[in-house]
């Protein structure tokens, strides 16, 4: 008995764990952040403004401008395993559109930001380990009238 309860004490103490406060989704999602935010300033000329702006209703994955666009652009990510049967894209339907909308119209003011808007989503394709192996950027994805639908 000693044995089993001692390899459990050792297996538990060298278990991999997510970061303290972190869970193991949010951390793949972090991940997926930071390699769209270097796609598309590789890609687009992005220059970052914002990244996880948020209040108790929502946030916003990245916010800042990319060259030849007037004005801001709110940057939806959305990370996916290759082969799944939901693309990055199509996980971002019109309840998340919404939110991503209302929560843009309530936070942008409050950091001073009146500019032209625009929702871009990046779609990041994440290998069998889920470590991001690519990355789709949807320009324009959707406008602020998904509050009127």
């Amino acid at each position: 008995m000693f044995v089993i309860e001692l390899i459990q004490e050792i297996w538990w103490k060298l278990k991999p764990r997510p970061q303290a406060g972190r869970s193991a989704t949010r951390a793949v999602g972090d991940k997926a952040e930071q390699f769209a935010l270097a796609y598309l300033k590789k890609e687009c000329g992005f220059k970052l403004i914002e990244q996880g702006m948020h209040d108790e209703d929502g946030e916003l994955d990245l916010v800042g401008r990319i060259k030849g666009n007037e004005g801001l652009v709110v940057v939806e990510v959305r990370a996916r395993t290759e082969g799944g049967l939901v693309s990055p894209r199509d996980a971002v339907d019109f309840s998340k559109q919404r939110q991503v909308v209302e929560t843009a119209r309530r936070l942008l003011p409050r950091k001073g930001f009146h500019d032209v808007l625009r929702f871009d989503i990046v779609g990041v394709w994440l290998d069998q380990q889920g470590a991001p192996a690519r990355a789709e950027h949807f320009a324009d994805a959707f406008d602020r009238n998904a509050l009127r639908r």
